[in-house]
C-alpha cells in the first residue's frame, strides 16, 4: 500500500448512508464503514466481490435517531419505544444495555428498543492511519450512566477486523445488563434457499405464538438447532431461508465446551462468506430473527426482507425485568452485570472471504495463535485460511 494511502484509511464521510454521516476505513482489499447516529456498522465489502454488502440496509430512508421526535416522525418509523431506533438502524447494530423493549414504565419515561447505544450519536475519540488502521468511537449512555465505546482496527492486507468494546459502569451500584451484537443481513446478499447460516449451537427455543401470526415455527418449542418444528408437525433447517411470508425469532444457546464461538453467513453463489467469532464465555447466546414481509406496519410495510444473528449475553428481546425474572434458560444465565465503577471488555473478530466455488457452509471455526482457519460444512471439508494476529 503506497504512503498516500495509509495516510487516508481512516475517513470521515458525510454520507455513508442516506445522507449520514460516518467514518470509512479503506484497506487493500476492501472496506468497512460505520455511522455516527447509532453506531452501527453499516458496511462490509470486498473489492473481489464488487457491489455486495453482505449488511442489511433498511428499504426506508433512514436519518440520524438524535433527530428522531414522535410529533414529527411517527407516521413514518412508527411511535415509541420502536420509532426511534427504527428512524436509524442499519446493518450491524448493538443493542445495550438491554435486549428488547423497555417495560411501560421505562417508555413512558422515554426509553426506547434496544437500549440508549443505537439510538443516540456517537463520538469519535481517536483515529490512526498506522500499521493497523484504527478508529475508536463511542459515548456516554446518560440513563445508564455507562461509558461505551469500540475500537475497530482493520488488517491492511487480509479481510481481517478486530473489534474491542468496553462497557464502563459510571453509578455506585452493580448493574444487570445486556449486551447484544445485533448483526442482520440483507439482499442482494440474503436470498431465500440459498445464504447459508451455521453457528455452533446446541439446544434452542422459538418464540412465544405472540411474536407473529405468520410464524411458520411451532411456537415455544424446544429443539436442536437447525432442525425447528413447524406447525404442520414437519421440520424445517434453518441454515436456509424459505420463500415465503413469514417473522420468527429463535435463542440458540451455544455449545458450552467450546472456548471460541462463531456465526457465519455465506452465498454460494456470490462466494461471498462472513465470520464474526468471540469468546463463547462473553457471549453464550445467538438470536436467530428472521423478517420476510412480515410487519405491515410503518415502517416496514410488508416490504422488509432481512435476518438477524445475533451473539448476545441473552437469549430473548424482552424487558430487562422479564429477562431477569425468567432465570437460568438451559442451565445457562441470561443477563451479566456490570460491577459499580467498574468496566467490562468483550472481543470479536469479523472475516471475509471470497470463497471456492460451491461452498457448503461452515463446520467450524479455528482460531490459532498467527491464523484463523473455516473449515467448510461438506463431507470433503474444504478449509480456508487467512493469517490473524493473536486476538481473541
Amino acid at each position: 500500500m503506497s504512503r498516500s494511502r495509509r495516510k487516508t484509511a481512516v475517513q470521515s464521510v458525510s454520507d455513508v448512508v442516506d445522507g449520514r454521516g460516518g467514518y470509512r476505513v479503506r484497506t487493500e482489499w476492501g472496506q468497512v464503514s460505520v455511522l455516527s447516529g447509532g453506531g452501527h456498522i453499516c458496511e462490509l465489502k470486498l473489492h473481489s466481490i464488487p457491489g455486495v454488502n453482505p449488511l442489511w440496509r433498511p428499504p426506508w430512508t433512514t436519518i440520524d435517531p438524535d433527530r428522531y421526535l414522535p410529533s414529527k416522525h411517527r407516521r413514518r418509523y412508527g411511535p415509541p419505544p420502536d420509532g426511534k431506533l427504527l428512524s436509524g438502524i442499519a446493518g450491524h447494530s448493538l443493542s445495550f444495555d438491554h435486549f428488547g423493549p423497555p417495560s411501560k414504565e421505562e417508555t413512558a419515561a422515554g426509553l426506547s428498543t434496544h437500549g440508549e447505544a443505537p439510538s443516540l450519536r456517537w463520538k469519535l475519540l481517536h483515529k490512526s492511519d498506522s500499521r493497523r488502521p484504527t478508529l475508536r468511537y463511542g459515548r456516554t449512555l446518560p440513563q445508564a450512566q455507562i461509558d461505551f465505546r469500540r475500537t475497530i482496527s482493520v488488517d491492511p492486507a487480509h479481510p481481517v477486523i478486530y473489534c474491542e468494546e468496553q462497557a464502563t459502569n459510571l453509578s455506585v451500584y452493580d448493574r444487570p445488563i445486556s449486551w447484544n451484537e445485533h448483526v442482520t443481513f440483507g439482499p442482494p446478499f440474503l436470498e431465500c434457499g440459498t445464504t447459508i447460516f451455521d453457528m455452533p449451537a446446541t439446544r434452542s427455543r422459538v418464540n412465544p405464538s405472540v411474536y407473529s401470526e405468520r410464524m411458520f415455527l411451532k411456537p415455544d418449542a424446544e429443539f436442536l438447532w437447525p432442525n425447528a418444528p413447524t406447525k404442520q408437525g414437519a421440520t424445517a433447517d434453518l441454515r436456509k431461508t424459505p420463500d415465503q411470508r413469514f417473522g420468527h425469532y429463535t435463542a440458540q444457546l451455544l455449545d458450552p465446551e467450546r472456548e471460541i464461538a462463531f456465526i457465519s453467513a455465506c452465498n454460494p453463489s456470490q462466494r461471498f462468506l462472513v465470520v464474526y467469532a468471540f469468546r463463547r464465555a462473553e457471549f453464550p447466546w445467538v438470536g436467530n430473527w428472521e423478517e420476510r414481509n412480515n410487519r405491515t406496519e410503518a415502517p416496514w410495510k410488508a416490504r422488509t426482507f432481512c435476518r438477524g444473528i445475533e451473539f448476545s449475553t441473552t437469549p430473548f428481546a424482552i424487558p430487562r425485568r422479564d429477562t431477569i425474572d425468567q432465570g437460568l434458560l438451559f442451565g445457562e444465565r441470561t443477563y451479566c452485570w456490570l460491577p459499580a465503577k467498574a468496566s467490562r471488555r468483550v472481543r470479536f473478530l469479523i472475516l471475509l472471504f471470497r470463497t471456492p466455488e460451491g461452498f457448503a457452509g461452515v463446520r467450524d471455526v479455528r482460531v490459532g495463535k498467527q491464523s484463523v482457519q473455516v473449515v467448510e460444512s461438506a463431507a470433503n471439508a474444504r478449509v480456508l485460511t487467512v493469517s490473524a494476529e493473536s486476538f481473541l
